[in-house]
């Protein structure tokens, strides 16, 4: 058993990724190869979920892809009802995906919906009563008449909506009809919300409407967060922090404060950039995240904010000052990692040797997070030294 770098105990380096990774260290492997399996490195082996059907938000865009795929080659399909915590990612990644498949995306927030306005209102027209198409529908047909590009319908928050509007939103689920119109047959239908444990106002949904969804759920997961704030651009800080606090990515007590989830840590990011006077700067922290998690990141940031340069670093790899404390060689790693160009990149990695060898599998995730976030080649990091120290980090963890 091996300890991380802040000394817990946890399948570090026993499960069947490591030992890939140990293995292909007699093939000359590249640097960007041994990338691929550095998460394996920094997070402990999770337990079997198998029986709750979680999904890792890592594999949700493709999850939603597919089910496109099955719903254009069927003719009723079948809708999928996405359940999860509050604030990660349930809304914001189908839209995601819609956005790089070029799909039309028309959100309906089902909390804000009487069950007529879901259905369409009924009026009288001359001696008959019809159905008038609601809006969000119209925006459907519309498109459909306009574009062959597909579309995602999305029902938000359907577990927190009264029951006759999830009583009226299973007839469009099911029937696939709106006012009497058929809804094209290349609109997939995605419902979302949170979870009785999750303290949010939910509602039981009855049986004969679960039974009408293809159910999936999602948790906070930090190797595919990470990652994606960093092509969001997320401040290194933010990152760096959370590499280090990894339970402090989501952290719903549900009293009615502000809690720690991957939505409020992106405001932190936006706040951060503001470069905002600190009176100022911890207040908007706190009310993004809670007073206690404010002034647990206000510590690190003041860490951070004192640190050697990375130019200093750059210029004097082998003698620049390496920080004693764990809190600061998380800082330090982050900050030089931001800073870093490839004329840098063997500096980095003389410096990256010099700290315990724990830390060397966080510089590697944090490299991997940083090129896998950007698109030019040339700004990528890498060289042979940091094969080399990534190699070294798996022999230890292997034992040899």
């Amino acid at each position: 058993m091996a300890l991380d770098p802040l000394g817990r105990f946890g399948n570090y380096g026993t499960n069947q990724n490591l030992l890939k990774l140990v293995s292909v260290t007699d093939k000359k492997p590249t640097f960007s190869g041994l990338l691929n399996y550095v998460p394996f490195l920094l997070q402990p082996t999770i337990g079997d979920t198998a029986m709750e059907n979680i999904i890792s938000i890592s594999d949700l865009p493709d999850y939603i892809r597919y089910a496109m795929i099955k719903q254009c080659n069927s003719l009723f399909g079948k809708p999928i009802l996405i359940l999860g915590p509050v604030g990660v990612g349930k809304s914001q990644i189908p839209v995601q995906v819609a956005q790089s498949e070029n799909w039309k995306v028309v959100t309906v927030n089902l909390s804000n919906y009487q069950p007529s306005e879901v259905t369409g209102w009924v009026t009288q027209v001359d001696d008959t009563m019809q159905q008038l198409t609601p809006d969000w529908a119209k925006k459907i047909f519309d498109h459909a008449n306009e574009s062959s590009d597909k579309t995602l319908l999305i029902f938000e928050e359907f577990p927190q909506c009264d029951i006759d509007v999830q009583k009226s939103t299973s007839q469009i689920i099911w029937d696939r009809r709106v006012a009497g119109l058929r809804l094209p047959e290349d609109c997939l239908i995605i419902a979302n919300g949170n979870r009785k444990k999750d303290k949010s106002a939910v509602k039981s949904i009855p049986e004969h409407l679960i039974s009408r969804f293809n159910i999936v759920n999602i948790e906070a997961e930090l190797a595919p967060t990470l990652s994606h704030f960093a092509k969001i651009d997320v401040a290194p800080e933010v990152q760096m922090y959370l590499t280090q606090f990894a339970d402090s990515l989501h952290k719903h007590e549900a009293d009615g404060t502000s809690f720690p989830c991957p939505r409020t840590w992106v405001d932190v990011s936006d706040t951060l950039k503001l470069k905002a006077p600190k009176t100022i700067e911890s207040a908007m922290i706190a009310g993004a995240i809670g007073v206690g998690e404010g002034a647990k990141l206000s510590g690190f940031l003041r860490v951070w904010r004192d640190l050697v340069a990375p130019s200093t670093v750059f210029a004097n790899p082998d003698t620049a000052p390496v920080p004693e404390k764990a809190d600061v060689r998380y800082a330090m790693i982050g900050s030089l990692v931001a800073s870093c160009t490839n004329k840098d990149a063997k500096a980095l990695a003389t410096y990256i040797k010099r700290l315990p060898p724990e830390y060397h599998a966080v510089a590697g995730a944090t490299i991997k997070r940083r090129n896998e976030a950007v698109s030019d080649p040339v700004k990528k990091l890498s060289c042979k030294e940091f094969t080399d120290i990534l190699i070294e980090t798996a022999q230890l963890l292997n034992g040899e």
